[in-house]
């Protein structure tokens, strides 16, 4: 028997055997005008199935990707949903289980459609890709330890640090006080900065001295100890040292507190300066007018260091707790050491120090009390000697007011 071969008996011969090979059906539809292919299968999770338009029965081009049976992309991550059904040509199904793909590529163009085709019937809906297992999440990172903070916390810069101009010089001062001119001789840092916050140390004379010999290290500091009773040498640059003139009179807390304060508030405006690290350091008549600002201006100073020195008037205002340094000699004819014990002691309960002592390991003849409030110790030195400043005055004063 012979079979003609008209062009609809070749389509069912390639029909047939993409049927043998591929297990799907085959449209037969009348010619469309331009019968369109799968919808848009959202294959995977971006997988697009392939918009080909239908070829002469409704078929996307030849072999588009995403004709027919337009398979997705590689292997896509799971899709929510396979894709939709195909309208193909008049009985195009779809891929019996869809492969997500990671971009399925459409057919680039399908073949000129009949007059109307019918779209075909949609295929089955493609099963979804089995997605990826869940990727381990990272394993915390471990945090940095604590930066260890300074020993009195941070510094607390003077108003002064925001100043222009020139660097500021040392040399002798005059300041109103009350009312009254006063003197001072300041020390400046080589190579001061002005955004620098600087520890700022008064310091006070004896009564047969004066702020010269003080800044200039003679007597009564030990011979060679240096300025500012061998303190100055000691501090690297890291703090501006004022030595104060008293009036004729002497030290008198009634009037040298307003000059003190003046002198301060002067400091702050003009000069960089820690507002937190205030020190006051003073012998014989000079001890007794430092032991008078601690007992008054706790709350400005941070620390102060009297050597043979005595309580003013027998009294000591104010509560405020200050660090507290002091040193007397055992032998001293011109304050006897039972007075600087009786400060210590005032000192000593202002800070909530227990009796309980330890020598200190820098210096013999030394103790540090126990108990203090924080930040607030007292240390106490005596030494074989007689009204003058203990030998060590410059290394243990420095350690004492550094370690803040």
């Amino acid at each position: 028997m012979t079979i003609a071969r008209t062009p609809h008996s070749r389509y069912g011969t390639w029909c047939l055997g993409l049927l043998a090979i591929m297990g799907v059906a085959c449209g037969g539809g009348s010619d469309g005008a331009s019968g369109k292919g799968g919808a848009s299968g959202s294959a995977g999770t971006t997988g697009a199935a392939g918009t080909g338009t239908a070829g002469d029965a409704g078929n996307a081009g030849t072999t588009g990707a995403a004709g027919t049976v337009g398979n997705a992309g590689t292997t896509g991550a799971a899709g929510s949903a396979a894709g939709g059904a195909g309208n193909g040509g008049t009985t195009g199904a779809g891929a019996t289980t869809g492969n997500a793909g990671t971009t399925g590529s459409a057919g680039s163009s399908g073949g000129r459609g009949g007059t109307t085709g019918t779209a075909g019937r949609g295929g089955t809906t493609g099963s979804a890709g089995r997605g990826g297992t869940t990727g381990t999440a990272g394993s915390t990172g471990t945090a940095g330890s604590t930066g260890t903070a300074g020993a009195a916390g941070g510094a607390m810069p003077s108003a002064g640090c925001n100043a222009t101009g020139g660097a500021p010089m040392s040399g002798r001062f005059t300041i109103s006080a009350s009312g009254t001119q006063r003197e001072y001789i300041i020390k400046i840092p080589a190579g001061y900065d002005r955004t620098h916050p600087y520890r700022l140390i008064l310091a006070f004379h004896g009564a047969q001295y004066d702020a010269e010999s003080v800044d200039a290290g003679g007597p009564p500091t030990a011979a060679g100890a240096g300025p500012y009773y061998g303190v100055e040498p000691l501090s690297g640059g890291s703090a501006i040292f004022v030595a104060g003139q008293a009036q004729s009179s002497g030290w008198n807390s009634s009037n040298d507190t307003p000059y003190v304060t003046a002198m301060i508030a002067r400091f702050k405006t003009e000069l960089c300066i820690d507002q937190s690290r205030i020190f006051a350091m003073g012998f014989s008549m000079g001890a007794i007018q430092t032991i008078g600002l601690g007992c008054a201006m706790g709350d400005v100073l941070r620390g102060i260091a009297p050597m043979s020195g005595s309580l003013q008037s027998g009294t000591c205002s104010g509560t405020t707790p200050i660090a507290y340094w002091g040193s007397h000699g055992t032998n001293d004819p011109t304050i006897n050491i039972s007075n600087g014990r009786m400060v210590r002691d005032n000192f000593r309960n202002r800070n909530h120090c227990t009796t309980t002592t330890v020598p200190d390991s820098n210096q013999a003849g030394c103790v540090n009390y126990q108990g203090c409030d924080a930040g607030k110790p007292v240390s106490w030195c005596e030494f074989d000697g007689v009204h003058q400043p203990p030998p060590y005055s410059g290394s243990a004063i420095w350690r004492f007011f550094s370690q803040f």
